[in-house]
């Protein structure tokens, strides 16, 4: 048997519907659109966590959130816990990392398995574990993130390490991740201008970009405002589409696409004014959850729109499915090969989406007389996702239920209204968090270099 070979991209920060083939109106993903229609794209695909370090965790090793144990307090992946890049190495592939994100990265035990990692956010992508100090991240800020936050820098690594470095007798998996979404919204030039006039770009650019400012009361903004910020938002979907693109058409001028699985999804979405939020954390609607799938690999995926509720959590088991291994542990998702192949079943397994611990640092941090809890920042969340239900339960008790086929933007809770369906739902959940327990022991969290510490504040997330 002849190994396929392997390249997942993870799009950081982008929501189902900023690509033009999920509903974006303003067509700003061409080359997405294109490898969509010539893929399989899956409809309701969710992530399993709701920002960068727990959703990658969950992709990497296949299990959710209260398995792998990483959150914002624990944020070290255990090293008993197998990887997808470990087990794919195992099997004779050369692995290989581009991240531009710094939570995706040696710091936090996700670089295991990969024989090369290049942590592109980093001015020398080499220095992996080394401490991340303060000129570098001047150099960053004021050099480096002026044109874009890493896509450029991604593609071009890519390109030198397949020209000076690829194996061409083995398989490879090529692991990319693009942040060029990510908080603040500041695109390339040409981009925005595609979107917006002139008038109505300029105050765009002016509108808060603070998350947790607008999120502490500090400033009020409209509708409007956040239809700017969504503009460039999607002006930064489109730089990364566009980026993309040239990446894929380096890799097929070299032959590197054929007998290749292409996997494209996103880590997780972006509130933009939705349900009062702004940034990825404090909720597990699926403005966050609900994410783009895209799969092109016709030996396996047949060309066309699959509408079976998959999520990240799937992605491991349908990688070992292709390549005929049984993998390293069981894990709790399945290979979604067979609904490429066959109509969906009734006894599809829900898809469970969490946040397991609440982001209070920066609240704390910067508005000291802001108390989170009185507008729910302290929660925690479970999720499950039913045929078109949907049922989220906070840790302090508090139930809520979406129908997601009358109702995607999660607007109008039946739980009153529906309390047997909530009730059902709800049992559902307790038998699944009964059967996936957490882990028994986890390594505590290395302490975290300042420099590197400060610059994940910047991010949002400390």
């Amino acid at each position: 048997m002849t190994l396929p070979n392997i390249l997942l991209l993870v799009l950081d920060c982008v929501r189902a519907d900023g690509l033009g083939c999920y509903g974006n109106p303003r067509l700003a993903t061409p080359r997405l659109d294109e490898l969509a229609a010539r893929g399989r794209r899956y409809t309701q695909a969710r992530s399993a966590a709701i920002w960068t370090l727990p959703s990658h965790a969950s992709i990497f090793t296949g299990l959710h959130p209260r398995q792998h144990g990483v959150n914002v307090d624990n944020r070290w992946l255990d090293a008993g816990i197998p990887t997808m890049a470990e087990t794919l190495s195992s099997l004779g592939y050369q692995t290989a990392a581009f991240s531009t994100n710094a939570w995706v990265g040696p710091h936090f035990g996700l670089d295991r398995g990969f024989e090369d990692f290049h942590s592109l956010w980093r001015i020398f992508p080499g220095m992996g574990h080394r401490p991340f100090p303060w000129w570098e991240k001047a150099l960053r800020k004021g050099l480096l993130e002026r044109r874009d936050k890493g896509a450029e820098k991604l593609n071009s690594w890519v390109q030198r390490w397949w020209l000076r470095q690829r194996d061409p007798d083995r398989p490879f998996f090529i692991f990319g991740l693009y942040l060029d979404a990510h908080l603040p919204y500041r695109p390339p030039k040409g981009f925005a201008e595609r979107l917006l006039p002139a008038p109505d770009l300029d105050a765009a650019r002016k509108v808060n970009q603070d998350a947790w400012a607008y999120m502490a009361g500090e400033v009020v903004m409209d509708a409007w405002d956040f239809d700017g910020l969504r503009a460039l938002y999607d002006a930064e979907i489109a730089y990364v589409d566009q980026q993309l693109g040239k990446l894929l058409d380096f890799l097929r001028g070299e032959g590197a696409l054929e007998n290749t699985v292409i996997i494209v999804t996103a880590d997780h979405g972006e509130n933009i004014g939705d349900h009062d939020l702004m940034d990825h954390q404090y909720c597990v609607y699926d403005s966050l959850a609900h994410v783009p799938l895209i799969i092109h690999f016709p030996e396996a995926f047949a060309v066309g729109i699959d509408e079976t509720p998959v999520q990240h959590t799937d992605l491991f088991p349908t990688l070992l499915d292709l390549i005929g291994h049984p993998g390293p542990i069981p894990l709790p998702g399945r290979s979604i090969v067979e609904s490429a192949l066959q109509p969906p079943t009734s006894n599809l397994q829900p898809a469970i989406i969490q946040y397991t611990t609440a982001h209070r640092h920066r609240f704390a941090r910067r508005h000291p007389d802001f108390d989170p809890a009185s507008h729910g920042y302290d929660r925690t969340f479970d999720a499950i996702v039913s045929a078109e239900h949907k049922l989220i339960r906070s840790n302090k008790g508090e139930i809520e239920l979406y129908d997601l086929a009358d109702d995607p933007a999660e607007a109008c809770d039946l739980a009153e209204e529906q309390p047997q369906r909530a009730n059902a739902l709800s049992a559902q959940l307790d038998d699944w968090l009964e059967e996936h327990s957490p882990p028994g022991v986890t390594a505590p969290s290395p302490t975290l270099d300042p420099d590197l510490a400060n610059h994940l504040r910047r991010l949002g997330y400390l």
